[in-house]
């Protein structure tokens, strides 16, 4: 497969993670720690029958690293958690498109707390997403007893924590990636086990987890970072678009799931803003 193809492959395969984690019988932060936990130990086997003396340099990270490390490890245990959590109390379409406020929040966290600037037209697209998840909110019953407000005000706050992902990788870009996810994961596991613990998570499903973990979280990303390899950054978040779509698609032959027009048109602003801000970079 050419880049391209196995980038639009693992998109295709990520658009499909709801209806496996409702598969799971999990909730959603018992799916976010099967995700962490055993994708930490399938990745730590691999590095250690492979790249045995890369594990070496884990303990000099941790020391040196710390911080942004620490941070990277909860904000993707948190996305997770309450993203996965979101699915279970609204439709799919509500979740994933409320989700993908995510490249517009990050944008605002790196303009409030790094010092990037922001010009006019950037500011229009992030009101246009902001319109559309109004538009989405707006849709829903204004209540904490609505299932439906509360699964997509969880699908925003997992957008926000996804948002922080790119902001602490910064301080990160010289960490060669399989450490760094590694590192990722382990971390997300801790953050998340306490939790796990003391919550009621379900009865597992085994083969949708097994699912979830070898095929969502190593061949996807497999196939997604291979395929960097030969595609420039801005055609890849192109691509990335084909995951929200792909899950409502998935979500109407599954599970029935039908957008309402509020969420059809809030979604279409928020996709809309954020592939104009990749197209104009």
């Amino acid at each position: 497969m050419n880049g391209k193809v196995k980038i639009a492959s693992a998109m295709l395969i990520w658009g499909s993670v709801g209806i496996f984690a409702r598969f799971s019988g999990l909730s959603g932060t018992g799916v976010a720690f099967a995700r962490v936990s055993l994708g930490f130990l399938l990745l730590l086997a691999v590095v250690g029958l492979f790249d045995r003396e890369s594990l070496d340099e884990i303990p000099g990270l941790i020391r040196e690293r710390w911080k942004p490390l620490l941070g990277l490890g909860t904000a993707l245990a948190l996305n997770w958690a309450f993203l996965f959590t979101a699915f279970n109390y609204t439709s799919i379409a509500n979740a994933v498109l409320v989700y993908y406020t995510a490249p517009i929040l990050a944008t605002l966290i790196s303009w409030r707390f790094l010092g990037e600037r922001i010009s006019g037209k950037r500011w229009a697209l992030i009101g246009l997403a902001f319109l559309g998840l109004a538009l989405i909110i707006g849709g829903q019953k204004l209540s904490l007893d609505d299932r439906d407000f509360v699964g997509v005000i969880l699908a925003f706050i997992a957008a926000l924590f996804y948002a922080l992902i790119p902001n602490f990788g910064r301080f990160l870009r010289d960490v060669d990636g399989k450490l760094l996810t590694l590192l990722q994961l382990g971390i997300a596991s801790l953050v998340l086990l306490p939790f796990v613990v003391v919550q009621k998570t379900g009865e597992p499903v085994w083969w949708a987890i097994l699912v979830l973990v070898v095929v969502h979280t190593v061949l996807a990303l497999f196939l997604y970072m291979d395929g960097l390899k030969t595609v420039e950054v801005n055609e890849a978040a192109l691509l990335s678009y084909l995951d929200p779509l792909s899950a409502v698609v998935y979500a109407f032959l599954v599970f029935g799931e039908v957008p309402g027009a509020t969420t059809a048109i809030g979604g279409a602003l928020i996709l809309l803003a954020s592939a104009l801000d990749v197209l104009r970079r």
